[in-house]
């Protein structure tokens, strides 16, 4: 009976949120955002359903330990080649100009500078799983701003280790001293450092030999064992908890069974993770939030300006359009999850005051609640932002081969995979083409090759004036921006009806709209994914290759109704199973001594006797094709039949009983 208090508390707890999270999931909502209002609405400044966080908060504390353990798991698989130099550089420039701003500001109205530093970090942090979300739900995931926003944001996410680090020193500190300070987080680092490679000389053995024992509690138990052991150690030498479980999850990222560890762990990260959020929203005090309502107005819009203000220079900086520097600005100007964590731990550290983190936790939460609405409306006010700022950011560059006659040319939207291909091809076969592209690495991929490329948003009229796409015979949007695409064909149709469009999209339920944009040809990669599948299966079954082009150019034609869910008359296509049953081919080998050899293909009599048909004779590795009636086979042809499975049935049996 000892343990009923808690207990109780975790069924309201669990109750409550379970239908919250399920309305923010239909109305597609970021659960996050579900989990902290859920902690206010039971919390003691809500309905007061639990008073007693205290408990509540200890479960919460094992939740960031988790969270932070499989950030250190999932830090050595994380694929940032690519985009190396935004992650490094851009993501470096946007939390140190953010935290110098806010600082700045922050001193001004509170005289105290560890408050302001610690203001700082709080704000430079954005919302992954809230961005990630949107993205994935858009479709943009793969687009330009889609990988900038991820880049960025994963670096903030690592930056959150450092942080960390800091806190214990910045309570310590009454007056902010350079040296000591710098003296303080190298023997932090010094301290991280010994850990880790003490603990990597023991943890990959151990791991190893659990494993090999082929007992799945026992390797649970250990990964558990390792992750809050390590956390202990690391707080038990002044540093925090979240700090020794990233390292311990950064040391296991090595080891051969780190996926394995994920998956294992994944449970216990989303269900403890989901408490800490709900505790922090537990902490909100509702009627003091109804008190100081302009503040928290005024603290959100500050944060969003602010960040905006910061993020969008960084991108212009890396040759990137307003437009899409303006969509990254917006999509990440909200406070982020970790900025919760870090909020936590400085509240224990007493680096802020409860009424500080009151504000801070509602200011945060209605960020949060804005994000989607803005990442919504962000393509719509980027192209007003672009339209309206005139700003002599990058003018379009004059084209590189100035022996280009931009008469009946191809214009190529994009230098991805489709592009290149596309050029290399137009290039062989002599139809001149320009290449439009936004990534300023691409544009210097293309030059150092020959190609002719400029700098340009085809979203923007004034490049298409300057490329001249009234005398573009074709353009071909191959970007992976959904908005940029379906805006560029919008410009490029209002400015020359004439030329022929072909873009590429992603899926095939797009293709109406973009039609209704002027598209003359629409590609989706995911038709065209599905077309090959069932081409190869086809090819397999030896299905003839006139027939298989048949039946795709029949898809083709009819719009790709057919994988959009509409089905097409019974009497324009054939059931694909009734294809496999009437067009089979089969190999058949005139043998030594068979009575086929010497005669003719009519007086084989193949057709009459079985109803199959030879297309084809191979001779001496050699094939004739659709033979004639008076070619005389002879002893090791190979003959190609066609038919259904009755007829090859007869077929073979027939040949066999010539060699008898």
């Amino acid at each position: 009976m000892e343990n009923l208090p808690i207990l109780k508390e975790l069924v309201i707890l669990l109750a409550v949120a379970l239908p919250i999270t399920f309305i923010f999931h239909k109305f597609n909502l970021p659960t996050l955002t579900g989990f902290l209002i859920t902690g206010i609405l039971i919390g003691p400044g809500g309905l007061k359903l639990i008073t007693d966080v205290s408990t509540i908060e200890i479960l919460a504390e094992i939740g960031i330990v988790l969270l932070m353990f499989t950030i250190g798991l999932e830090f050595a698989t994380t694929h940032l080649v690519q985009a190396r130099k935004i992650f490094l550089v851009g993501g470096l420039i946007q939390i140190i100009g953010t935290i110098s701003l806010v600082a700045i500001i922050s001193w001004f109205v509170s005289h105290n500078l560890i408050l302001s530093i610690f203001t700082g970090f709080l704000a430079s942090l954005s919302s992954t799983a809230i961005v990630m979300k949107e993205l994935i739900d858009r479709g943009e995931v793969d687009s330009p701003h889609g990988r900038i926003s991820i880049a960025i944001l994963l670096f903030q996410d690592l930056c959150v280790i450092p942080m960390m680090m800091i806190l214990p020193y910045l309570n310590r500190m009454q007056t902010f001293e350079f040296f000591p300070f710098i003296k303080a987080v190298a023997m932090a680092v010094v301290f991280l450092v010994a850990i880790y490679y003490a603990s990597r000389l023991v943890l990959a053995g151990v791991i190893d030999h659990i494993a090999r024992l082929n007992n799945r509690g026992l390797f649970i138990i250990s990964i558990v064992v390792i992750c809050l052991g390590t956390a202990f150690l690391t707080a038990s030498m002044g540093l925090s908890l979240a700090i020794g479980a990233f390292l311990a999850g950064f040391i296991l990222s090595k080891s051969y069974y780190s996926h394995e560890i994920v998956v294992d762990v994944m449970p216990f990260r989303d269900s403890f993770s989901s408490i800490f959020f709900i505790s922090v929203g537990m902490l909100v005090n509702v009627q003091s939030l109804f008190h100081n309502l302009f503040i928290l107005v005024g603290g959100v819009a500050g944060i969003f300006i602010l960040k905006f203000l910061v993020i969008v220079p960084v991108i212009i900086c890396f040759g990137y359009s307003l437009r899409i520097a303006v969509i990254i600005g917006l999509s990440l100007a909200q406070i982020g999850e970790f900025s919760f964590v870090l909020a936590k731990v400085g509240h224990s550290y007493h680096l802020i005051s409860p009424d500080y983190f009151q504000t801070f936790i509602a200011v945060s939460i209605i960020s949060m609640l804005a994000t989607p609405l803005l990442m919504k409306a962000s393509p719509r006010l980027s192209m007003l932002v672009q339209k309206h700022l005139k700003l002599a950011l990058r003018e379009p560059e004059e084209i590189v081969e100035s022996k280009i006659d931009l008469k009946d040319y191809v214009l190529i939207v994009g230098y991805g995979l489709n592009g290149r291909t596309l050029a290399r091809v137009l290039k062989e076969v002599g139809i001149k083409y320009l290449i439009l592209e936004l990534n300023p690495v691409k544009i210097k991929e293309a030059r150092e090759k020959g190609e002719p490329v400029i700098y340009g948003d085809v979203t923007r009229p004034d490049i298409l004036k300057k490329i001249n796409i009234e005398n573009a015979k074709v353009a071909v949007l191959a970007i992976s921006d959904p908005v940029a695409t379906r805006h560029g064909l919008w410009a490029i149709k209002s400015f020359s009806p004439t030329t022929y469009t072909i873009v590429r999209t992603r899926y095939t339920l797009e293709i109406g709209a973009l039609q209704q944009l002027g598209a003359d040809r629409v590609i989706p990669e995911e038709f065209e994914t599905s077309v090959e599948i069932f081409s190869r299966v086809l090819q397999v079954y030896h299905i003839p290759r006139n027939v298989i082009l048949q039946e795709v150019d029949l898809v083709r034609k009819e719009g790709y109704r057919m994988l959009r869910g509409l089905s097409l008359e019974p009497s324009t296509l054939m059931d694909l199973s009734d294809i496999f049953t009437i067009t089979l081919t089969e190999t058949l080998l005139i043998r030594e001594g068979s009575k086929a050899a010497g005669k003719t293909l009519s007086g084989l009599e193949l057709r009459e006797r079985a109803g199959a048909t030879v297309i084809a004779v191979v001779r001496d590795g050699k094939a004739v094709t659709n033979p004639k009636g008076d070619f005389v086979l002879s002893a090791n042809d190979i003959l190609i039949v066609l038919g259904n499975h009755a007829d090859l049935d007869k077929a073979i049996n027939f040949i066999s009983s010539l060699e008898k």
